[in-house]
């Protein structure tokens, strides 16, 4: 009998729908296909012996490779089958290239069979190879039309604020449209928790202990556990502050993840506003998006330092004072004193390029540094606290000017004043120019969003705070903990930790000579037994270092020493 093969094909399984039916079943439709071509083959005398399954494989797009096709054609060309059996045209090809692939193989081999179930196809015969090729070109302007129609319908209501057909997103109930009860407030807090110092690992690891699992995906098999990429896109996502967004099929065609912030639909030059509830304010998600991209850019650029340190409160802020190097956390020995009565030390290590001239106890060393940063927020309140102080706005005029030009530009180019060539250099020139605008901008806007949290409730709330919420705060104000070398044996000193200070552009603090109002007490609570009254010494950084610039200040925390006992 003649060999041949069956090839069947399914643009979308219907069963891998999110929202699909139960009582669909995946492969269905290429099943119905393969039952009507074994009726065919023996209606005809023929043997199938390859079946070729592509199922959930669109055949328009030529950036998708039908594997099973590919296989096809390949035992079509070495004789492996000596023709093919398919159910209709349109299963076949949907592009005048493959139509020609397959025509120019039965051209070669004219004693191939070549056979449809539907259509009359008939591929041994030169006007069945020609109404192949005129179906392909049909199909394919057809697809075409529908995902042109599609894609203006889905543009258009995107820019009048609509919801078009999505699976429920994170967040809202099944209407899409209203919050949902617990949903919105966990991802509500994480959104503002990102500028605070949350990670995105720590709001994963968060959410799965909450029982959160990721979109339903029947494509993938077995417990699908909750990825650091969907977190990320929950938290970014524009929707959570109102905004409308619109993704064009062809930048998915990459495979890789949309970052969606750069899809937000503009009406106007302004944002477009959905239909639904919010879950932040615009200022709020922008200052979460500024803050996850800022990490990313730090990491690639090699500017991040322990950033995934969620233990150690001083690590990549605390610096040895004799070489500069960063201090690492290092554990003390198991069994000692120690390890039983702080744990671990911060050191230079010279094994990673340090001196090693440096090792200091890092439980008193962190209390030192947060209560000089809580007295130096209760010196601050209503100085450097004010979010009034940063105007988001200040380059909007800017932007607005370079939608304008843009404009122009295109006037003159379609007017042929100018060369295409000389069209695109200038917009790409102020595209450039407008990208780091707007980056600017949201900079602006999450720094604003995080001097919120400086508010008179801080130190209240302080001892609440996670280790990554402290250090971000921490950074705000501290530039680096300089440790300087105590000696051998000795015990902890405070008066060598150096605090140095980052200089707030909104509060030109200038040096200052020592006076009775720079000597402040620190209070001192049960828990701080033996431990002496401190007072905070306020002096240049320019006159203790060789700065030639005295605006950067220096907070020096001095204990002085009791004449017994010892320092906790």
């Amino acid at each position: 009998m003649h060999p041949v093969g069956a090839y069947a094909r399914a643009s979308e399984d219907k069963a891998l729908r999110t929202n699909a039916a139960d009582w669909r079943q995946v492969g269905e439709q290429v099943a119905e296909q393969f039952e009507d071509m074994e009726q065919v083959a023996a209606d005809l005398n023929v043997t199938i012996t390859r079946r070729y399954n592509d199922n959930n494989t669109p055949a328009s797009n030529p950036h998708i490779v039908r594997k099973d096709f590919e296989q096809m054609l390949a035992d079509l060309e070495n004789g492996t089958i000596r023709g093919i059996l398919f159910y209709h045209a349109d299963r076949l090809v949907r592009q005048e290239y493959d139509a020609a692939r397959v025509n120019r193989l039965f051209q070669l081999n004219p004693r191939y069979l070549g056979r449809a179930v539907a259509g009359g196809t008939d591929l041994s015969t030169q006007e069945g190879r020609s109404m192949l090729t005129i179906q392909a070109t049909m199909g394919g302007m057809e697809v075409y039309n529908t995902k042109r129609r599609v894609a203006r319908k889905n543009k258009g209501l995107a820019e009048r604020g609509h919801m078009h057909g999505a699976p429920r997103p994170f967040g809202w109930a099944e209407d899409r449209q209203t919050l949902h009860d617990t949903e919105a407030e966990d991802l509500r807090k994480a959104i503002l928790g990102i500028p605070d110092g949350l990670t995105v690992g720590g709001v994963r690891k968060l959410w799965i202990s909450l029982g959160y699992e990721p979109t339903r995906n029947k494509k993938v098999s077995g417990a699908q556990s909750l990825q650091h990429s969907a977190v990320e896109s929950r938290l970014v996502n524009p929707r959570v502050c109102g905004y409308k967004t619109y993704l064009p099929q062809t930048e998915r065609r990459d495979g890789k993840r949309p970052w969606m912030p750069d899809f937000v639909v503009h009406k106007d030059g302004k944002p477009v506003m959905g239909d639904w509830e919010a879950v932040v304010s615009p200022q709020e998600w922008q200052a979460c998006v500024t803050t996850i991209e800022e990490r990313k850019r730090a990491r690639k650029e090699g500017r991040s330092v322990h950033t995934t340190s969620v233990k150690y409160l001083l690590s990549g802020i605390a610096r040895c004072g004799k070489c500069s190097f960063p201090l690492m956390s290092n554990q003390y020995s198991q069994g000692t004193t120690s390890y039983e009565r702080y744990g671990y030390r911060y050191a230079c290590l010279t094994t990673l390029g340090g001196c090693g001239g440096v090792t200091r106890v890092g439980p008193p060393m962190e209390d030192l540094v947060e209560e000089a940063f809580l007295l130096e927020v209760r010196r601050s309140l209503g100085m450097v606290a004010k979010e009034e102080d940063i105007d988001e706005t200040e380059h909007d005029i800017r932007l607005a000017e370079i939608h304008q030009e843009i404009e122009e530009i295109n006037e003159r180019r379609r007017a042929k004043r100018i060369s295409m060539g000389t069209a695109l250099d200038m917009i790409e020139d102020l595209e450039g120019e407008r990208d780091e605008l707007n980056r600017q901008r949201r900079q602006l806007a999450a720094a604003k969003v995080r001097r919120q949290s400086i508010s008179p409730s801080l130190p209240e709330k302080w001892k609440g705070y996670t280790i990554p919420e402290k250090k971000t705060l921490l950074r705000e104000s501290i530039r680096a903990v300089m440790v300087h070398p105590a000696g051998r044996g000795k015990r902890f000193d405070p008066s060598l930790i150096e605090v140095v200070w980052i200089e707030d552009k909104q509060c030109d603090r200038q040096e200052q000579e020592i006076t009775a109002s720079d000597v402040v007490v620190l209070p001192t609570g049960p828990g701080d037994r033996m431990r002496p009254p401190p007072f905070l010494l306020r002096r240049s950084l320019g006159a203790a270092a060789g700065s030639s610039d005295p605006r950067l200040p220096l907070i020096t925390l001095f204990y002085q020493s009791p004449r017994r006992g010892r320092f906790p």
